[in-house]
Protein backbone atom coordinates (compact mmCIF):
# COMPACT_ATOMS: atom_id res chain seq x y z
CA UNK A 1 0.00 0.00 0.00
CA UNK A 2 1.46 3.13 -0.59
CA UNK A 3 1.30 6.45 1.34
CA UNK A 4 -1.60 8.45 -0.70
CA UNK A 5 -3.74 5.05 -0.30
CA UNK A 6 -3.08 4.84 3.40
CA UNK A 7 -4.07 8.36 4.16
CA UNK A 8 -6.95 7.95 1.79
CA UNK A 9 -8.20 4.98 4.54
CA UNK A 10 -7.04 6.96 7.58
CA UNK A 11 -10.28 7.89 8.46
CA UNK A 12 -11.99 5.22 8.37
CA UNK A 13 -11.23 2.95 11.83
CA UNK A 14 -12.83 -0.61 10.38
CA UNK A 15 -9.37 -1.09 8.06
CA UNK A 16 -11.48 -1.13 5.25
CA UNK A 17 -11.59 1.56 2.55
CA UNK A 18 -14.93 2.70 1.34
CA UNK A 19 -14.22 3.38 -2.47
CA UNK A 20 -16.17 6.88 -3.25
CA UNK A 21 -18.84 6.60 -5.95
CA UNK A 22 -18.20 7.34 -9.33
CA UNK A 23 -18.19 11.22 -9.92
CA UNK A 24 -20.39 10.91 -12.94
CA UNK A 25 -23.22 8.29 -11.52
CA UNK A 26 -25.67 11.11 -11.92
CA UNK A 27 -25.03 11.16 -15.90
CA UNK A 28 -23.59 8.08 -16.52
CA UNK A 29 -25.28 6.07 -14.51
CA UNK A 30 -24.53 3.28 -11.48
CA UNK A 31 -20.96 1.88 -12.20
CA UNK A 32 -20.26 -1.66 -13.35
CA UNK A 33 -16.95 -2.36 -12.16
CA UNK A 34 -14.50 -0.18 -9.68
CA UNK A 35 -10.89 -0.51 -9.08
CA UNK A 36 -9.70 1.53 -6.36
CA UNK A 37 -6.00 2.40 -7.59
CA UNK A 38 -2.99 4.16 -6.12
CA UNK A 39 -3.84 7.54 -6.47
CA UNK A 40 -7.01 7.22 -8.74
CA UNK A 41 -9.97 4.93 -8.84
CA UNK A 42 -11.43 3.75 -12.25
CA UNK A 43 -14.92 3.18 -12.83
CA UNK A 44 -16.30 1.21 -15.96
CA UNK A 45 -19.79 2.49 -16.98
CA UNK A 46 -21.63 1.20 -19.55
CA UNK A 47 -20.31 3.20 -22.31
CA UNK A 48 -17.67 4.82 -20.84
CA UNK A 49 -14.03 4.68 -18.32
CA UNK A 50 -14.16 7.25 -15.71
CA UNK A 51 -10.85 8.01 -14.18
CA UNK A 52 -10.87 9.95 -11.03
CA UNK A 53 -8.06 11.15 -9.50
CA UNK A 54 -9.82 12.90 -6.81
CA UNK A 55 -8.44 12.82 -3.18
CA UNK A 56 -5.03 10.86 -4.65
CA UNK A 57 -1.54 12.19 -4.92
CA UNK A 58 -0.37 15.36 -3.08
CA UNK A 59 -1.17 17.65 -6.55
CA UNK A 60 -4.68 16.49 -6.35
CA UNK A 61 -5.45 16.83 -2.99
CA UNK A 62 -9.07 18.69 -2.29
CA UNK A 63 -9.60 18.65 -6.57
CA UNK A 64 -12.30 17.23 -7.78
CA UNK A 65 -10.65 15.79 -10.36
CA UNK A 66 -11.90 13.21 -12.77
CA UNK A 67 -11.71 12.47 -17.03
CA UNK A 68 -14.62 10.75 -18.91
CA UNK A 69 -13.08 8.54 -21.92
CA UNK A 70 -16.31 6.89 -24.15
CA UNK A 71 -15.46 3.26 -25.21
CA UNK A 72 -15.64 4.55 -28.65
CA UNK A 73 -12.69 7.14 -28.11
CA UNK A 74 -10.57 4.34 -27.23
CA UNK A 75 -7.57 2.86 -29.68
CA UNK A 76 -5.40 1.05 -27.37
CA UNK A 77 -5.57 -0.19 -24.11
CA UNK A 78 -1.99 -1.14 -22.44
CA UNK A 79 -1.85 -3.14 -19.37
CA UNK A 80 0.16 -4.70 -16.90
CA UNK A 81 -1.87 -6.66 -14.82
CA UNK A 82 0.87 -8.72 -12.64
CA UNK A 83 4.62 -8.30 -11.68
CA UNK A 84 7.24 -9.47 -9.06
CA UNK A 85 8.72 -6.26 -9.45
CA UNK A 86 6.67 -4.02 -10.32
CA UNK A 87 3.11 -2.50 -9.64
CA UNK A 88 0.80 -2.68 -12.19
CA UNK A 89 -1.13 -0.52 -14.66
CA UNK A 90 -3.57 0.59 -17.12
CA UNK A 91 -2.76 2.97 -19.77
CA UNK A 92 -5.99 4.07 -22.58
CA UNK A 93 -5.10 5.73 -25.91
CA UNK A 94 -7.43 8.03 -27.61
CA UNK A 95 -8.01 8.96 -31.15
CA UNK A 96 -7.31 12.60 -31.86
CA UNK A 97 -9.02 13.77 -28.98
CA UNK A 98 -8.53 17.51 -28.60
CA UNK A 99 -7.38 16.50 -24.87
CA UNK A 100 -4.72 13.99 -26.04
CA UNK A 101 -3.40 15.86 -29.04
CA UNK A 102 -0.54 18.49 -27.86
CA UNK A 103 3.37 18.38 -27.04
CA UNK A 104 2.82 17.18 -23.71
CA UNK A 105 2.74 13.61 -23.56
CA UNK A 106 3.62 12.95 -20.22
CA UNK A 107 1.04 14.54 -19.00
CA UNK A 108 -1.52 12.87 -21.31
CA UNK A 109 -0.21 9.20 -20.38
CA UNK A 110 -0.56 10.11 -17.04
CA UNK A 111 -4.66 11.59 -17.00
CA UNK A 112 -5.09 8.17 -19.55
CA UNK A 113 -3.83 5.63 -16.70
CA UNK A 114 -4.31 4.46 -13.32
CA UNK A 115 -1.59 2.85 -10.96
CA UNK A 116 -3.21 -0.44 -9.42
CA UNK A 117 -2.41 -1.15 -6.19
CA UNK A 118 -0.42 -4.33 -5.66
CA UNK A 119 -2.85 -6.64 -3.88
CA UNK A 120 -4.60 -10.16 -5.87
CA UNK A 121 -8.21 -8.46 -5.05
CA UNK A 122 -7.41 -5.46 -7.46
CA UNK A 123 -5.93 -7.08 -10.15
CA UNK A 124 -9.00 -9.33 -10.46
CA UNK A 125 -11.27 -6.36 -10.40
CA UNK A 126 -9.18 -5.08 -13.16
CA UNK A 127 -9.00 -8.05 -14.91
CA UNK A 128 -12.93 -8.22 -14.66
CA UNK A 129 -13.28 -4.65 -15.35
CA UNK A 130 -11.11 -5.17 -18.82
CA UNK A 131 -12.99 -7.91 -20.07
CA UNK A 132 -15.84 -6.10 -20.28
CA UNK A 133 -14.05 -2.96 -21.85
CA UNK A 134 -12.55 -5.16 -24.34
CA UNK A 135 -15.91 -6.60 -24.65
CA UNK A 136 -16.95 -3.11 -26.10
CA UNK A 137 -14.42 -1.75 -27.89
CA UNK A 138 -13.00 -4.84 -29.82
CA UNK A 139 -16.34 -5.26 -31.77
Amino acid sequence: MGFFDAMKGSGNSSGKEEVRPSPVREFLGQELFVVDCRGANLYVHENAVVIDKTGGGLWNLGDNNFKVIPFKSIVAVQAKLKSTLLTGYIEFETANSPLSVGSDHAERRSENSVILSGTEERYDQAKEALQYIFDHICK
